[in-house]
C-alpha cells in the first residue's frame, strides 16, 4: 500500500509538471511538420558550340542529362535562357581558344550563373570500312569524337577542362557512337570536378 501511495504521489507530481509543459507546447507540437530548409538554388548555364552541324536533339538530351547529373534541384537549376552565357562564352573564346580558370570564372560572372559548363564539338562522325584481305573479309567502323570541355563552379572555385580526341577503328557492331563517347566523357569530367564516382 505504501508503494502504491508513493507511486501515485510521484505520478501526480510528474503529471502536474509535464502538463504545464504540454499546455505550453499545445497540440501542434505533436503534429507539426518540420520546417523546410531553405536552399540557395544557383543558376547553371550549359553552352554547346556545335562546329559540325550534326548535333541532334537526342544528342543534346544526352549532353544535358550529364550536366543535370551533377547540377540539379534543389541546389542548382539549369537555365533555359543562354543569351547572356552565349555572349560571355563567345567573348571568352575571342580572347583565348583554350580558356583557363580565370577566363571561365569571368565568363560565369558575366553570365550571372553559379556554374558554367561549355562543350565545343569539333568532330562527331563515323563511317564504315570494308576490309578485303585474303584472311579478313570484315566490315569495320571508323569513329571520331573531338570535343573541348570546360567547367567552372563558383562553389569552391572549381575548374576543369579536357580536350577529347578519340579516333577508333572497331568491328561493326562493337563501336560506340561518337555522341556517346562525348556524353560519357563530359559526365565523368564533371563528376571528377565535383568529387563524385566515375560512370
Amino acid at each position: 500500500m505504501k508503494r502504491v501511495c508513493m507511486l501515485l504521489a510521484l505520478l501526480v507530481a510528474l503529471c502536474s509538471g509535464v502538463a504545464g509543459d504540454i499546455s505550453a507546447w499545445g497540440p501542434a507540437a505533436f503534429f507539426a511538420t518540420p520546417k523546410a530548409h531553405a536552399f540557395e538554388t544557383k543558376p547553371v548555364n550549359f553552352v554547346v558550340i556545335d562546329r559540325t552541324g550534326s548535333v541532334t536533339r537526342a544528342d543534346m538530351r544526352g549532353f544535358v542529362q550529364m550536366v543535370k547529373m551533377d547540377y540539379h534541384v534543389p541546389y542548382y537549376r539549369l537555365m533555359d535562357d543562354n543569351t547572356k552565357a552565349d555572349a560571355a562564352v563567345n567573348e571568352m573564346f575571342a580572347k583565348n581558344v583554350k580558356p583557363d580558370k580565370e577566363a571561365m570564372k569571368a565568363a560565369a560572372e558575366q553570365a550571372g550563373c553559379g556554374a558554367l559548363v561549355v562543350l565545343v564539338i569539333h568532330r562527331m562522325d563515323s563511317y564504315m570500312v570494308h576490309s578485303f584481305g585474303p584472311f579478313d573479309d570484315e566490315i569495320y567502323v571508323r569513329t571520331f569524337a573531338y570535343a573541348d570541355m570546360f567547367a567552372y563552379n563558383s562553389d569552391g572555385n572549381k575548374f576543369i577542362r579536357r580536350f577529347l580526341r578519340e579516333a577508333n577503328f572497331t568491328p561493326l557492331g562493337t563501336q560506340e557512337e561518337p555522341s556517346d563517347t562525348i556524353k560519357w566523357t563530359l559526365g565523368n569530367l564533371l563528376n571528377k570536378m565535383e568529387g563524385k564516382p566515375q560512370i
